[in-house]
């Protein structure tokens, strides 16, 4: 069991990362200790100098105003003991363990050196030689059969005279920094554990969220997008991911079953005219007549030219709704073009007994896709064709509003039903039904692609189409809005037309 734990502990990424993280903390508080430590040892040693300094030149003002007879020697072992007693007793009386100083005075005559400190003084007097201080400056010497170094400072009597050399081992001083040595490695080895099980318990808190999101990423079934990844009160990025992949997954969803209702919508429109079309070509096959047969196959072929248009504006809206339909933009004067379409479609609306009007105030010139555009306005003109009613007024004016060119389609038909103006509710880039896909009136004979395809076309161009009853109550309104091109202010006459 202990070894499955283990496997399981190696697998994860938690630990290593803590491992990496902790690596970083531990050299940082190495650096921070080892500079600590330096601190104090430096703070110590300026003691230890600071004393050694002090009596030496007091030493050697003694050596140099004591006569030079047969006390001199007793004199100056008295002073240079007192000055030991000051460091190797403390404020009580009682003998400091382990501190130890020593005091030699060398001359020039060949006369054996004074000397105050331990027995073997030869020792002692051998590492002055072999290290000769330099005047004035404490150095750490080392002395056969002492652990530590001792700290000695040297002294230049008169010249012929000799020198003097006192020397400290503080073993107090050197006890304390080993000891702060030792807290210092126990403190920064307690740090780096802690922080290293403090990281991991993180770690392995953040990541259990994150695994939380691959078990629910690998739950998910193509059949059932339902699955969501629990999302606490939380701000940090883990919490952001969560969400993103929630988005994402409704994004999914809506996707999905947009895909859905188009494939059974399409199926469903589909269906009845190849039917039509196939009982047609049967007749038409089973005719002895050429000309009714031909009849047949012509009814057939415009069935098909439908099936075709139909098609191809579904195509055309998925692309534009999935930020896929590439546009061929050119600059033209949106005007004139609704004007060309205009004129085309001036006999339908005097077929059916409507009045027909457009109007622009000046050139409006704005960077399209010319093909897409005229199906676009084709489209609107068809929509008033069927939709409008028999005897209406169609008004269908271009002009500039901002920083959009408009495009105003109004008549003074039956308008929208509540339904289709309604708003979608699915967060889809365009909220009012009536300009989504297979969403027609219950009146309506077509396909619920024309508005579709209008929005579709708008949104691609950078712009928006908006649907509203007139609020005389008399008919509907359409406004589709693309951004202007440059050189929208040219100067040309404006179109006024007219059929009725």
């Amino acid at each position: 069991m202990f070894s499955r734990i283990r496997r399981s502990f190696y697998r994860t990424s938690a630990w290593r990362l803590a491992l990496r993280s902790t690596l970083v903390f531990a050299a940082g508080c190495a650096v921070v200790f080892l500079a600590m430590y330096i601190v104090v040892a430096r703070a110590v040693q300026e003691r230890s100098d600071s004393w050694l300094m002090g009596e030496s030149e007091t030493l050697k003002q003694v050596a140099l105003t004591t006569p030079r007879d047969g006390l001199y020697d007793r004199i100056v072992e008295e002073v240079a003991e007192q000055a030991s007693q000051e460091v190797s007793y403390d404020g009580s009386g009682h003998p400091i363990e382990g501190n130890t100083v020593f005091f030699a005075e060398t001359n020039g005559s060949g006369q054996p050196p004074v000397w105050v400190g331990p027995e073997e003084s030869a020792k002692f007097l051998e590492a002055l030689r072999r290290i000769r201080p330099a005047q004035g400056t404490p150095v750490s010497v080392r002395v056969p059969g002492w652990r530590a170094p001792f700290r000695v400072v040297a002294v230049s009597m008169k010249p012929g005279e000799g020198h003097i050399y006192l020397g400290l081992l503080d073993a107090e001083a050197a006890a304390l920094m080993r000891r702060l040595l030792v807290r210092f490695a126990l403190g920064w080895l307690v740090m780096v554990v802690l922080g290293f099980l403090v990281t991991l318990m993180g770690l392995r808190r953040m990541l259990r969220r994150v695994d939380a999101i691959t078990g629910t990423a690998a739950s998910i079934r193509s059949d059932d997008l339902s699955t969501r990844v629990p999302v606490k009160d939380q701000r940090d990025e883990v919490a952001r991911l969560a969400r993103t992949f929630n988005n994402m997954l409704d994004r999914i969803s809506s996707t999905v079953n947009q895909l859905r209702t188009l494939t059974d919508s399409m199926a469903h429109d589909l269906k009845s005219p190849i039917t039509s079309v196939r009982g047609r070509l049967e007749i038409a096959l089973s005719l002895d007549d050429r000309s009714q047969s031909a009849e047949l196959v012509a009814g057939a072929l415009e069935q098909l030219d439908r099936l075709s248009d139909v098609i191809t504006t579904s195509l055309d809206v998925a692309e534009a709704d999935g930020g896929a339909l590439r546009l061929r933009p050119q600059t033209v004067d949106l005007s004139e073009l609704a004007g060309r379409v205009a004129e085309l479609y001036g006999p339908a609306f005097a077929d059916n007994h409507q009045i027909f009007a457009i109007s622009a105030d000046r050139p409006v010139v704005v960077q399209m896709d010319v093909p897409l555009c005229t199906r676009m306005l084709s489209n609107l003109m068809e929509n008033e064709l069927h939709y409008a009613g028999a005897g209406a007024e169609v008004r269908l004016a271009i002009g500039e509003e901002g920083n959009f060119a408009a495009i105003r389609v109004e008549d003074n038909g039956p308008g929208f039903s509540a339904e289709l103006l309604e708003n979608a509710g699915d967060g889809s880039p365009e909220p009012t039904r009536v300009f989504h896909r297979f969403v027609k009136g219950s009146g309506s004979q077509g396909h619920g692609l024309g508005l579709a395809f209008v929005s579709a076309v708008a949104m691609a161009h950078g712009g928006r189409a908006s649907a509203r009853n007139r609020s005389d109550g008399r008919g509907a309104e359409i406004v589709v809005e693309l951004p202007l091109g440059e050189g929208k202010h040219q100067p040309q006459q404006s179109t006024q037309a007219s059929v009725s």
